[in-house]
């Protein structure tokens, strides 16, 4: 079997224990705040701070994505080493991250690298790497591990709650939710990743308070769930450490089978969606992948 390795960008937001032990390649993101740039990768442990900072502003950072020379770089290293890559990505319905790594396979076609559009982000790039690095432990094979990967990109599901919508709008993401700016104060918007409409924050329904908007989530992931016989469930938590901590004692109460992992996200993200967020992603196992856990 041929060796695999894998290519992912900084809003993925691995721990850098999984980086390590994996050897995943991790292409950053950029931040641009308060008159410095600087790459998100490598940041984990200064979330708290960053959203501290962003609290206290009334502009918001911007980001921009890696640029072609750094996929390039990063590309030709890994496959000094490798026989095929996999490069998992920020849908393309709010970066063009995905767009510049395809290109840049194309450009060096000698090659074996497949680009993965996650339709999501954070922890829907989590959950495909955790399925995929198992997968290769497991001895797949190249087309095994695609299929598990795939498998996962198309039928993940993030279901998040923003505190407040502000941060979408300031930045110009809200895609589909545009309509709400008018009602925040009336609203709770429940939000998640369309792809009917190629992957734009759009939202997923309307709730009148917080509570009924975590009930909401909770209950959809519930529905999914009593459909599939094996499942895979994350919470993601922007800048809420405590708030993400109560969602999984919530859904544990509900579910004790579930191995829960909390997952933080990071500045490219939540400087859009703002801190606050809490959500739910998961997705229906394969058997195939069910064997992996």
């Amino acid at each position: 079997m041929g060796i695999i390795g894998f290519v992912t960008d900084s809003t993925a937001y691995l721990h850098p224990a999984f980086i390590e032990k994996h050897q995943i390649e991790v292409v950053s993101l950029i931040v641009n705040f308060e008159g410095e740039s600087f790459p998100e990768a490598g940041l984990y442990v200064n979330f708290d701070e960053f959203y501290d900072r962003l609290r206290q502003v009334t502009y918001l950072p911007t980001t921009s994505q890696p640029p072609l020379g750094e996929f390039l770089k990063v590309y030709q290293k890994l496959g000094e080493r490798v026989d095929s890559i996999f490069s998992i990505h920020i849908t393309g319905g709010i970066s063009g991250t995905v767009e510049t790594a395809l290109a840049a396979a194309r450009m060096l076609p000698h090659l074996d690298i497949t680009v993965i559009d996650s339709n999501g982000t954070a922890v829907s790039e989590y959950l495909i790497l955790d399925a995929a690095v198992r997968a290769v432990a497991k001895g797949l094979t190249r087309d095994e591990v695609l299929k598990v990967i795939q498998h996962i990109a198309d039928h993940n599901t993030l279901l998040y709650l923003p505190d407040t919508l502000e941060y979408l709008r300031r930045g110009g993401r809200i895609g589909g939710a545009a309509a709400l700016v008018g009602t925040l104060l009336q609203i709770k918007p429940i939000l998640y990743f369309n792809r009917k409409k190629n992957c734009i924050i759009d939202v997923y329904e309307k709730v009148r308070t917080r509570e009924k908007g975590l009930q909401k989530i909770i209950s959809e992931m519930g529905k999914a769930y009593a459909k599939s016989p094996y499942f895979r469930v994350a919470v993601v938590e922007v800048g809420a450490r405590k708030a993400g901590q109560d969602l999984a004692d919530r859904v544990h109460e509900l579910y004790p089978e579930f191995e829960l992992e909390i997952c933080p996200v990071g500045p490219v993200i939540g400087a859009h969606i703002g801190p606050g967020t809490v959500g739910l992603c998961y997705y229906p196992m394969s058997p195939q992948i069910k064997e992996l856990y």
